[in-house]
């Protein structure tokens, strides 16, 4: 029958066709000195050069709280952003994007949607990191010493102050032992000090040790934990620990083993360490009349004092103290900390979140648990339309498993087929439907129509034909999808493309699908939204980096708006898009619908390389 009245404009986002695509880039990332630790050897990097190099696995968060490694599948460097420290309970610290998400107890969350209280997911064992490095013994308590207690001033002899006669004497003898001699000495208070040199004016060994491993001239705030030292066997980083803790570390009768040290850095790469066996520790920065003057290391609670004390442990007089301390700990009830911990996985409180700098920003995909431990952080990439009402994904590749979402496998045709006939029988509580991604999704059509008919490949039918049968059977499935009672969200990576018009040649970025099925797309949906990076100067001459989605077309990319209810840029958020959606701005005059075909007037923002957009 007929229609005899006009149907007025949808109101709800559930009721529309939407693609947004857009460079892999456009995503949420770290800060270039983040460190992550190689699984095969145990030692650092950060995540500049993991990018630049390609070199390393990755450890990544599995289902049930498991970590393993996993090789990730694309490196990313990403145009400077704005990027925030978030500072937790248990002194860890990590830089990223405001919508990089975390994971905390009730699944992701970007940073900007975390409070201070939130809860997010630290890694504080890893039962597997050990490094196959057996450095020998002594250079191992050396370095050990000389870090906690030495003297390493650029132009002078290494010196080791201790006042325990028996460390003094287990660090004479593993300098002995290395082809050197010590001299001991008293200053005026009657302190021993240990100066270390060559034997029978032979070269200092001790002195060319330091240098090797960038040590030699540091002052103590700028003392840190050599690369190797992460890849030591685990009996070989127990002996490093108990040699440093037995210099720098004390252990309490209240029960506490603390660490400390006028060298944050080092602090920090101490609290990791710990972990590796299990241990949680917290830092507190130390100041002396207002001023950054180093950092303190606590293990609190009873659990943790005694893993530290049966793991660790002492040496030298500490050693005796430690063992009252043991004994005195079992008849102890209290003495726990409120550790949300669960396997070896720590939700620990945000205490802080800050503005820091805009710098170059990276990132890393690693398919399947699409995460990785970034300065122990379990960090990811999200997905924008998880946010969309009562969101079920047709997944037709991996990257969704850490994501709190209800989705669908989709590893072939016939299991979209299936999904879709589901859909519509209309028996569920889902109200956007997403498929991500579409090329995947037109690959699986191919192979699909290609296996019905056996032909290797659509030109085998002749004429055409088979092109025509796969983009029929695909139009077939979408229409359907797009004439349900519900939104239809596709996702697709973007590909630049050159055009050459009679007044020369551009570049113009489009989805990645082919030509003939990315117009059948761009013909069918409501909203074309394109992921982009604008680029401005403020008032200052500071260059300004915004991610944002575009909305109305252009010639240097697709992108439209047919509701006429979107403004012509929004913050690359969901919760941005959906609010202008339901609350458009008001214009003067009628609004004329926009889309993918409408002729552009007035200046052009025209991408920079990599998608980029100068305005």
């Amino acid at each position: 029958m007929l229609p005899n009245k006009k149907s007025p404009p949808k109101p709800d986002l559930a009721d529309y066709t939407v693609l947004i695509y857009g460079a892999t880039k456009c995503g949420k990332c770290l800060r270039g000195n983040t460190i992550l630790y190689d699984p095969c050897t145990g030692r650092p990097t950060t995540l500049k050069e993991l990018v630049e190099n390609k070199a390393i696995d990755v450890l990544t968060m599995k289902e049930a709280g498991i970590i393993t490694s996993q090789t990730p599948s694309a490196y990313l460097e990403n145009e400077p952003a704005q990027l925030y420290r978030l500072t937790t309970q248990t002194g860890r610290s990590i830089e990223a994007t405001a919508n990089h998400p975390f994971l905390t107890r009730n699944g992701w969350k970007p940073l900007q949607e975390l409070k201070m209280g939130d809860r997010v997911a630290i890694a504080t064992e890893y039962p597997e990191l050990w490094g196959a490095s057996d450095t020998d013994d002594n250079l191992i308590k050396i370095l050990a010493y000389l870090i906690a207690d030495g003297s390493l001033a650029q132009g002078s002899t290494p010196t080791f102050t201790k006042v325990d006669p028996e460390v003094r004497l287990d660090f004479e003898a593993a300098i002995e032992a290395k082809g050197d001699e010590c001299v001991e000495y008293a200053n005026k208070k009657g302190i021993i000090h240990v100066r270390i040199r060559g034997k029978r004016s032979s070269p200092n060994n001790v002195i060319a040790y330091l240098k090797e491993v960038g040590l030699n001239g540091l002052r103590s705030s700028e003392k840190f934990i050599p690369d190797f030292v992460f890849g030591l066997k685990k009996a070989k980083l127990r002996l490093f620990l108990n040699r440093l803790f037995s210099c720098d570390g004390s252990v309490e009768t209240s029960g506490r083993v603390s660490y400390s040290s006028t060298s944050c850095r080092m602090v920090g790469q101490v609290q990791h360490l710990l972990s590796r066996f299990g241990i949680v520790s917290l830092i507190r920065e130390r100041r002396m009349d207002g001023e950054l003057y180093g950092a303190e290391l606590t293990i609190c609670s009873k659990a943790n004092v005694l893993t530290y004390l049966d793991e660790i442990g002492f040496f030298g007089e500490k050693a005796v103290k430690a063992e009252t301390v043991r004994s005195a700990l079992f008849s102890i009830r209290g003495m726990e900390t409120q550790l949300d911990r669960l396997g070896p996985i720590l939700f620990d409180r945000v205490l802080s979140i800050e503005p820091t700098v805009v710098e170059t920003v990276y990132d890393l995909t690693v398919e399947g648990s699409h995460n990785f431990i970034a300065n122990d952080f379990v960090v990811h990439n999200s997905t924008w339309c998880a946010k969309a009402e009562g969101a079920l994904f047709l997944a037709t590749e991996p990257g969704l498993n850490s994501l709190e979402v209800y989705q669908v496998p989709i590893r072939h045709w016939e299991e979209l087929l299936s999904a879709c006939n589901e859909i519509a029988e209309g028996k569920h509580p889902f109200r956007t439907i997403i498929i991500d991604t579409i090329d995947n999704a037109y690959r699986m059509c191919s192979e699909y129509i290609c296996a019905k008919f056996k032909i290797d490949h659509e030109s085998d039918l002749g004429f055409g034909k088979g092109w025509a049968l796969i983009n029929n059977e695909f139009q077939r499935v979408l229409t359907k999808l797009a004439f349900l009672p519900y939104g239809l969200f596709l996702i697709s990576h973007s590909q630049e493309k050159e055009i050459e018009t009679r007044t020369g040649k551009h570049t113009r970025i489009t989805p990645t699908l082919p030509d003939k099925a990315r117009k059948l797309v761009l013909g069918m949906v409501d909203i074309i939204l394109f992921c982009d990076l604008e680029v401005k100067t403020d008032e200052s001459g500071r260059t300004v980096y915004r991610r944002v989605m575009r909305t109305k077309p252009s010639q240097y990319y697709e992108a439209g708006d047919r509701t006429g209810r979107l403004p012509e840029t929004l913050d690359l958020n969901f919760q941005a898009f959906a609010q202008a959606f339901e609350q458009p701005e008001p214009v003067k005059g009628k609004s004329v619908p926009q889309s993918s075909a409408t002729t552009v007037t007035g200046p052009e923002k025209k991408p920079a390389a990599n998608g980029k957009s100068n305005t």
